[in-house]
């Protein structure tokens, strides 16, 4: 029989701020997003006060500022660091692991020899604690929406884990869910359901397949399957696989110049690349695009620009080359500009890898593949950019979006190490 765990991370990025912060244990803590517009994260306190994920700063400050709630911005690279800490650690436990997002994790149980799996749960979550620091809800149970589920009711019943093993657990567990907290369906969807008498999860399971099926598309009726305990969403590998890669980020301030413009397109290729290369994937294809400054604030303009390759790669060199030729199609010495992105596009597994006979020698493509190899080891043992194309223009790099209130890199950045005083 099947089961699955989700080892979910709880106000993850709040709780990474407060590992090397322990006097904030109690006190309302919020993260920021880029150029510290809004609330991406928070922790209990601050959801106690009524502020909701995503607001804008400006709309909430006076509750803020009333409660001396202590703000901090997105630090990334602190917090790619622990979860990667946290991955380590379960792979431990076992092999089979997905990665699902920076803060949660799935675990194909299958096939492990547990034979009290409320304990393994409760064991997993108290060794994270111990070793990492970062509480989490860890959910068990036939599917991975069920897990996902589950994983939610771990936060707010008993212990922080919550195992499904039984029909009777599963549809108990579903009508408490209320249908706009199913992973797949969300705040569009739902009120459609609500209209037609369906408000909670257990009431979408006993509807007829005739009936979803006018509701539903086949995705919709795949995660029908899994709340009824039938497992078709693919794990591991094959739903890691990404389809597209897309990196962007809105600027610190207004960017006119190109070569500023160069050095964020060229920043943004590196990390979709890197991520393109964990996959063992290849691309065929790019799209750059930049977002206009404009007077009307309703108002956001777009445009862009897609790059045929010459041949399906995933080094980081001849990405960046391919995005510059986008970019310069692009550019206007007049314009004004607020954001930039890359998406890389047509990937494939590297093993059905296509190759040109009218390109590259193989000889040259091999030692391209070895030396982007190199360059993701040093950056994984030394740190993201120890090793960089000189286009990025690190040192020149005043596109990058404002973090005023940043915590320092503890885990990362030798420089940023706390210091002891006598």
């Amino acid at each position: 029989m099947s089961c699955y765990a989700l080892i979910d991370c709880n106000n993850f990025f709040v709780s990474c701020e407060r590992l090397f912060r322990p006097d904030l244990a109690d006190k309302p803590v919020a993260v920021l997003s880029n150029n510290d517009g809004c609330i991406v994260a928070r922790s209990n306190e601050i959801k106690a006060l009524g502020i909701p994920m995503g607001v804008p700063l400006f709309k909430v400050r006076d509750i803020v500022k009333a409660n001396r709630a202590v703000l901090f911005s997105a630090n990334f690279e602190l917090y790619g660091d622990i979860s990667q800490r946290i991955v380590q650690l379960l792979r431990e436990e076992t092999p089979l692991i997905e990665v699902y997002s920076i803060d949660e994790n799935f675990i194909d149980l299958s096939e492990l020899p547990i034979r009290d799996r409320k304990a393994w749960a409760k064991r997993v979550r108290d060794r994270i604690l111990k070793e990492i620091g970062v509480p989490t809800s860890v959910g068990v149970a036939p599917t991975k929406t069920l897990a996902k589920v589950a994983s939610t009711f771990a936060k707010t019943h008993g212990d922080g884990t919550w195992v499904v093993e039984s029909d009777e657990e599963r549809q108990a567990m579903l009508r408490e869910l209320p249908i706009e907290d199913i992973w797949g369906v969300g705040w569009r969807l739902a009120p459609r359901l609500k209209d037609r008498g369906v408000s909670w999860a257990a009431q979408l399971t006993d509807a007829s397949d005739a009936w979803l099926r006018t509701q539903f598309n086949v995705t919709g009726m795949r995660m029908v399957d899994e709340l009824r305990g039938i497992p078709r969403l693919p794990f591991g590998d094959k739903a890691e696989q990404r389809k597209t890669i897309m990196r962007s980020r809105s600027f610190g301030h207004t960017v006119r110049d190109y070569f500023q413009l160069e050095s964020a397109v060229a920043a943004f290729v590196t990390q979709a690349a890197a991520r393109l290369r964990a996959q063992d994937s290849v691309c065929d294809g790019l799209t750059i695009m930049l977002q206009l400054a404009s007077r009307d604030r309703g108002r956001k303009r777009y445009i862009s620009r897609h790059v045929k390759l010459p041949e399906p790669t995933a080094h980081t060199g001849q990405l960046i080359a391919s995005s510059l030729e986008g970019l310069a199609a692009l550019y206007d010495v007049e314009g004004a500009y607020k954001k930039a992105g890359v998406t890389l596009t047509g990937i494939v597994d590297r093993s059905a890898w296509q190759l040109s006979l009218l390109h590259q020698e193989h000889d040259e493509r091999e030692r391209g593949v070895v030396l982007m190899q190199s360059v993701d080891t040093l950056n994984r043992r030394f740190g993201r950019g120890t090793i960089w194309h000189a286009t990025e223009a690190k040192r020149h790099a005043q596109w990058q979006s404002k973090r005023e209130r940043q915590s320092p890199r503890y885990t990362t950045n030798l420089t940023d190490l706390p210091r002891l005083h006598r």
